[in-house]
């Protein structure tokens, strides 16, 4: 078009030169010009040069238009498929937005089903109006086979209005390159498998933009990575298909949805056609369909689309070594895993398995979290399990976590997937190979905050033990951890039948620590008379073996009773002893011994006395890194404070006691820090946030089925509630 129009206005131009150089040569040679023309007719010669020269310099340029290229009228290309609805993707749609300034390669990857084609095929559609010499799209993974470049070059050239020629691939590619390097084309590469595949699909030049969607992370390009979507996200995409008003009606089901597509746009699309296409169907009916991990992704289906089939495509591109180290990976129930615990399952060396491992995070069939350290997305787990073909792979890595167990590093990296693995091993039938694990973790459970930890352990102990002695020993731990958690009628149940099977096993010291675990319980649960017939006949009969370390902690839980029980000199009768039988080295029992004294001489108005034990307690304490007792060495100090008149130093360590008992999930030394801290206000006349605190100790006094300190709290909140003033 633009050279027919240079063409027709060369000449024109020339038609009116010839003209006027006529004109001057006839008055050059003697001719007239009309007479207001006269005085100029002395310019005739110089004009006649300037023409000549003029018309000789537009004589060129016409000759080299007539041999260039013939004009060619281009076809536009339209070829974007329609863009689906997208939600969830803001981020990534800017990111695109803003990337296509400084570069003309995109690359977006994704793991099977994360919505990579529509996030690229949304942003063509909004970017389009920037590329006016048309759009290209090629599916570079059609029916699960690779679609060379040899194929696409040619029927992008054919889009552009290019004959056919049959020619070697670096022919055609540079003259695909040639076409386009004036053009600004958008084009997508839809599924590309390697940057081989699509390096000859590029423009040369500056103007284009091309859009590439890959499983696997590829170079060459701006990245963006596409991870899965949030629940906020899931429920509007949701909504959007199935019908805002069903998924409002059903916000307990929709989550469940959400929780079982686990982020997954494709599942989570095809979750919503099934709803949309099921109107009888409530979200709950089609969560409870999805609860069942055997059934899962056979329900993630319509049509011809399925998560399954999505995920079978990438399988079946793994090499035979990476296929084996998914499959069993999927078989591991923790969280994530290491190489070790990856190789035991595999069966392979683990330096193998390393690498199999980084192939399949580089195909995002695998994550890793951090370094060395791997994990499955949920739906993918499924997909891995369903292929498993070894019912030894759990049972190699239950031993492999047995034998390898130990503290530091180990217990930081593993304790969560030796919990599940436990678990799995009780559900599968593996008695011994859980006891095994369950005896291996126990010793490394060393910490504060270990007792959720142990609980689970030893739930999961007591589910297999079948012999007495097995069940007297779980049960003695599930006791102590629930009363460490302040569950305290489970605890009460568990050491019940602790001292009914310790019992009738005649077992005179397996049934001293059963009793001293009902005697603990009792005491946690303001049972004050059971609590002391208990705890003095554990002393009794800790005495009778000479076990000098259980009696100190026997008269360390009998004080802690005396003082609640407000009888403070028995509590120094018991504790004063135990001083003398402590050990040399610290221990948490040297703390709990002096807080114990320092609460009865508080008791008893003995301040500074108890003052300074209370000191004592805390330093042994924060040297041990014990923040159990710490906790409450920091109530004695916010009594004291109180008492003294000094609200503000008496709040801080109130909330200094909340803090740590809160970090070892002790909740019934939360609640009760709560409690202090609403008698604290109460007394300030700070009404609202006394009623405050008493709420929030109640609840977890409810929770926890403490009726007497529930019923305490009740009472205190009462009395705010009835104050003057209020």
């Amino acid at each position: 078009m633009r050279r027919d129009r240079v063409t027709v206005l060369q000449l024109v131009t020339s038609g009116l030169l010839t003209a006027l150089l006529a004109i001057a040569i006839n008055v050059a040679t003697g001719g007239e010009l009309p007479a207001p023309f006269d005085a100029v007719a002395w310019l005739a010669w110089p004009i006649v040069a300037l023409l000549a020269v003029t018309l000789i310099v537009l004589s060129v340029w016409q000759h080299r238009l007539s041999t260039g290229t013939p004009a060619v009228h281009r076809r536009v290309p339209a070829q974007l498929p329609a863009a689906r609805p997208i939600h969830g993707r803001d981020r990534e749609l800017a990111e695109i937005r803003a990337a296509r300034a400084g570069t003309p390669v995109i690359m977006i990857a994704g793991a099977p089903g994360a919505g990579k084609t529509t996030l690229a095929l949304r942003a063509a559609h909004d970017l389009r109006r920037h590329y006016p010499d048309g759009q290209l799209y090629a599916e570079l993974r059609g029916a699960g086979t690779v679609v060379t470049p040899d194929v696409v070059l040619p029927a992008f050239l054919r889009a552009l209005g290019e004959p056919d020629t049959a020619a070697p691939l670096d022919e055609i590619a540079n003259r695909f390159r040639t076409v386009v390097a004036d053009l600004r084309l958008l084009i997508v590469l839809d599924d590309a498998l390697e940057e081989d595949q699509i390096r000859p699909l590029l423009p040369g030049g500056p103007g284009s933009l091309v859009l590439v969607t890959s499983r696997r992370p590829l170079t060459g390009g701006h990245p963006v990575r596409l991870d899965g979507l949030t629940p906020d996200a899931a429920r509007a995409l949701l909504a959007a298909t199935a019908g805002a008003a069903r998924i409002a009606a059903d916000p307990a089901g929709t989550d469940r949805i959400v929780a079982a597509c686990a982020g997954l746009p494709l599942a989570v699309q095809l979750a919503a056609a099934r709803l949309r296409d099921r109107p009888s169907w409530t979200p709950g009916d089609l969560a409870d369909r999805l609860d069942d991990d055997r059934r899962r992704l056979g329900e993630l289906a319509h049509g011809d689309a399925a998560v399954r089939t999505t995920f079978r495509g990438a399988y079946e591109e793994l090499s035979s070594t990476d296929r084996l180290v998914f499959r069993r990976a999927g078989a591991h129930p923790g969280p994530e895993f290491g190489a070790g615990a990856a190789a035991a399952m595999a069966g392979l060396a683990e330096t193998v398995v390393t690498e199999s491992l980084d192939r399949l995070t580089d195909a995002m069939l695998a994550e890793s979290p951090a370094p060395g350290r791997y994990r499955l997305h949920d739906l993918l787990r499924l997909y891995a399990r369903e292929l498993g073909d070894d019912d030894a792979t759990l049972d190699r890595l239950l031993a492999w976590l047995t034998e390898t167990a130990a503290p530091g590093g180990w217990r930081d990296r593993e304790l969560e997937n030796a919990l599940a693995a436990v678990d799995a091993a009780v559900h599968t039938g593996r008695q011994e190979a859980a006891w095994a694990l369950v005896e291996a973790v126990h010793p490394l459970l060393n910490r504060a905050g270990d007792h959720v930890y142990r609980l689970s352990l030893w739930q999961a102990a007591l589910a297999v033990a079948t012999e007495d002695e097995r069940r007297l020993r779980a049960l003695g731990w599930v006791a102590h951890s629930h009363r460490m958690i302040g569950d305290l009628n489970p605890s009460l149940a568990a050491a019940s039948e602790a001292v009914e099977i310790a019992t009738r096993l005649g077992d005179r010291w397996e049934l001293a620590q059963a009793v001293r675990g009902l005697g603990e319980t009792r005491r946690a649960m303001l049972h004050f008379q059971p609590a002391e017939d208990a705890l003095l006949r554990a002393l009794e009969l800790f005495e009778e073996h000479g076990a000098v370390e259980e009696q100190t902690e026997v008269r360390s839980t009998l004080g802690t009773l005396y003082n609640v029980w407000q009888r403070p000199e028995r509590a120094e009768a018991v504790l004063l002893p135990a001083l003398a039988l402590l050990p040399a080295e610290e221990t948490s029992t040297h703390a709990w011994i002096r807080l114990g004294l320092s609460i009865a001489r508080r008791i008893q108005d003995r301040r500074d006395e108890a003052l300074r034990d209370a000191e004592e307690a805390a330093a042994t304490a924060r040297r041990l890194g014990d923040d159990y007792v710490l906790g409450y060495c920091h109530q004695e100090f916010g009594l004291a404070a109180r008492d003294a008149g000094r609200y503000g130093d008496a709040e801080h360590e109130f909330r200094q006691m909340l803090r740590l008992l809160d970090g070892i999930q002790h909740r019934t030394g939360v609640a009760g820090a709560h409690r202090q801290l609403g008698i604290l206000a109460h007394r300030r006349g700070r009404h609202r946030q006394a009623l405050a605190e008493f709420t929030a100790a109640l609840e977890i006094f409810d929770r926890l089925g403490d009726t007497a300190r529930a019923d305490q709290c009740r009472r205190e909140r009462a009395d705010v509630l009835a104050a003057p003033g209020r």
